[in-house]
């Protein structure tokens, strides 16, 4: 029995240190975001789990702010005949603090030169959305598998409602290769991710 009270109020106290948090959080309604990559962005020079960051433009609310995400696929013409892919994630939104899982589409690309839906050499872009799974919100799966279960518990905790869905971008050009300097600008359509199940 002591045991289990310890246990219940183990639990109560993490509720109350996160219930102010949870009341505080930010949530992100679906919309359109213009954001300015400050990275070099290449299938020369970028490599599959390379991290991307792009400064948030627009809307006012979040100007100013941090998208991030990650490259999860690279080809090269020779590859994949005659075409060059890049594919990347815009999947994380760090506003005030908070780290926010985001579902982004591109729909328009605007290079560092001003010229629209072209790579940085004029390359013509064909853009595409692909919906996919990613790990967020495994941290609180593993705590309370931890207090129950012990390791064992914490391993699956972590994994239960852990999916979300993110959308990966796909930038294709006929050519050798697909190039965005910084100052590139993406137009995306954003809304807050949701776990599957959800």
């Amino acid at each position: 029995m002591k045991r289990f009270a310890a246990i219940f109020g183990l639990l109560g106290a993490c509720l109350a240190v996160s219930a102010p948090r949870l009341a505080a959080q930010t949530t992100v309604p679906e919309s359109d975001f213009r954001v300015k990559l400050l990275g070099p962005l290449s299938t020369k020079t970028s490599q599959k789990g390379d991290k991307i960051t792009a400064q948030v433009l627009s809307p006012q609310e979040f100007k100013g702010d941090t998208m991030e995400g990650k490259v999860t696929e690279v080809k090269t013409s020779g590859k994949f005949k005659g075409q060059a892919v890049l594919n990347f994630t815009f999947e994380t939104l760090q506003h005030g603090g908070q780290s926010i899982a985001v579902q982004s589409s591109v729909k328009s690309v605007t290079n560092s030169k001003g010229q629209q839906d072209v790579d940085e050499e004029g390359r013509v872009i064909k853009k595409t959305n692909n919906l996919g799974k990613a790990a967020i919100g495994t941290g609180v799966g593993a705590l309370l598998g931890g207090i129950i279960g012990g390791a064992k518990g914490a391993a699956i905790g972590a994994g239960v409602g852990a999916a979300a869905s993110v959308v990966m971008i796909q930038m294709t050009v006929k050519g050798n290769a697909v190039d965005f300097a910084p100052g590139t600008e993406f137009l995306l359509s954003v809304k807050e991710a949701r776990k599957s199940g959800n």
